[in-house]
């Protein structure tokens, strides 16, 4: 599974927060609710948060194997 717990941290480290986020545009409502459940999402998406965070794709997300 993916998970975006690396992109929580990478947030909070930086100062940013999900409401920053939606009110300049990059989120959208669904988007907050399907990161709090680590739900699949496009490489567009994540290249353009990768674009808007300025940062890599492995400070959003990480692979965690199944338990």
């Amino acid at each position: 599974m993916i998970s975006f717990e690396p992109m929580r941290k990478f947030m909070k480290e930086k100062g940013i927060t999900q409401y920053q986020l939606l009110k300049d545009g990059v989120l959208l409502p669904a988007h907050v609710t399907r990161l709090s459940y680590n739900h699949n999402f496009t490489l567009k998406f994540i290249d353009k948060l990768c674009r808007e965070l300025d940062c890599q794709p492995g400070d959003l997300i990480e692979y965690v194997g199944d338990e």
